[in-house]
């Protein structure tokens, strides 16, 4: 979630993180917030909306490295080490909290 500032016309003046006093919570792929940062000659702005899809740039590459698997068209022992400790590690804790969800399905995630 981002949090923007805005003027009296409902424009953009600003992106943030974090909730700051004044802002509203906006989703980080809204077209006003796209719009704000691609027309924007602010540094801050352009690397806020980068930083604001990494999250879901890493959930796609960790599908697609699934779906590669599953394919056997890569093999998980093909990663070094590390990157199969951490793909074993983030598929058990999805794991886990698909079995919270499936528990307490009221909960979001």
């Amino acid at each position: 979630m981002r949090h923007v500032i805005r003027d009296a016309n409902r424009q953009i003046l600003a992106v943030y993180a974090e909730p700051q006093p004044g802002t509203e919570p906006i989703a980080p792929d809204d077209p006003e917030v796209v719009a704000f940062a691609t027309e924007s000659d602010s540094e801050a702005a352009l690397r806020a909306l980068l930083a604001s899809s990494d999250e879901d740039l890493i959930r796609i590459v960790e599908d697609l490295i699934n779906v590669l698997i599953d394919q056997n068209v890569i093999l998980l022992t093909d990663f070094p080490a590390g990157a199969q400790r951490k793909l074993l590690r983030r598929q058990g804790v999805r794991q886990k909290l698909q079995s919270m969800d499936a528990i307490h399905p009221q909960r979001g995630r």
